[in-house]
């Protein structure tokens, strides 16, 4: 593919992840899109992160590479921070565990030069372990039991209901943000509610091709303990009530039902409340599931 199709920004931030940044940062160079920027921002690694990340750009003089560092601040401040400072037509964000696959950038920018309508586009990727060993083919389908007929004919939809979309595998045009805004800095979690601001204008196209690697490991946030969960929880429900106006029918309805997952988890983590909330998110799933899975059975 000729580099003349648009300079891609790509976006790292970094955290405590010395062990995996070099692989990272390797899955770059491989790319076969050469038509790149490089962004990197340490957001107060308490580990080697920052000193291997300054090594390993050393090494490869040739990259147009930018490095900043910062006290931690979170995820959402750090992209936004780096979306300041990028000046590519198309965003991608691979987080420092993850790594990108070599045609990447190539598959995604080849779907979105297909239909100008087209502002963002995700993919698949692999499922490494912390070994970086491949555990499965299909994260979306191992992790998220994703539809892909489904995410193929209206992702806006199946996304509301069945959340599948899983690391690095987002491109999506400058332009995008400049229309719906960055990440909300009052948010743990920066995706959610990225997506949902973005599925609301339909502009978000899913290929099922397989586009970058997915860690799966222990330190993984939301695999930690159930306390833990319950606060991702917590931080998705606040995105999708948030979000809710901007969508209409089951959908809006569905996202409004997360006030009751609000008032449930402002309670102290106990075990009562953990218990009362996880039958209710499996109550939904199942009445919302069914009204779906009829919806889509109606559209054939």
């Amino acid at each position: 593919m000729s580099s003349t199709q648009g300079l891609v920004s790509i976006l790292i931030p970094v955290f405590n992840h010395e062990k995996y940044i070099e692989e990272c940062l390797t899955s770059i160079i491989n790319l076969t899109y050469a038509n790149i920027e490089v962004l990197i921002c340490d957001d107060g690694s308490i580990d080697n992160s920052l000193s291997i990340v300054k090594s390993w750009c050393l090494q490869h003089p040739g990259l147009d590479v930018k490095i900043f560092s910062q006290e931690n601040k979170g995820v959402c401040h750090t992209l936004n921070r780096l979306l300041n400072e990028a000046s590519g037509e198309f965003i991608t964000i691979c987080a420092s565990d993850d790594a990108l696959l070599p045609d990447s950038i190539s598959l995604r920018l080849n779907v979105m030069h297909s239909d100008p309508a087209i502002e963002a586009v995700i993919g698949d990727a692999v499922v490494i372990n912390g070994d970086s060993v491949e555990v499965n083919r299909s994260a979306m389908k191992s992790l998220y039991n994703a539809n892909f007929s489904a995410l193929a004919a209206r992702p806006s939809r199946e996304l509301v209901f069945n959340w599948s979309v899983v690391g690095p595998t987002l491109l999506a045009k400058r332009s995008l943000y400049n229309k719906i805004g960055m990440y909300d800095p009052s948010l743990l979690v920066e995706d959610r509610d990225f997506y949902l601001r973005a599925l609301a204008i339909n502009s978000l196209k899913f290929i099922p091709d397989v586009v970058a690697k997915y860690r799966v490991h222990s330190d993984n946030a939301s695999r930690k303990s159930l306390a833990a969960r319950a606060n991702i929880w917590y931080q998705v429900a606040l995105s999708n009530v948030k979000n809710a106006p901007l969508f209409n029918g089951i959908e809006k309805c569905f996202l409004r039902s997360h006030k009751v997952d609000l008032f449930l988890l402002s309670f102290k983590r106990k075990s009562l409340i953990l218990i009362l909330i996880f039958g209710f998110r499996a109550a939904r799933r199942m009445i919302f599931g069914f009204i779906y899975k009829t919806s889509l059975l109606f559209r054939r």
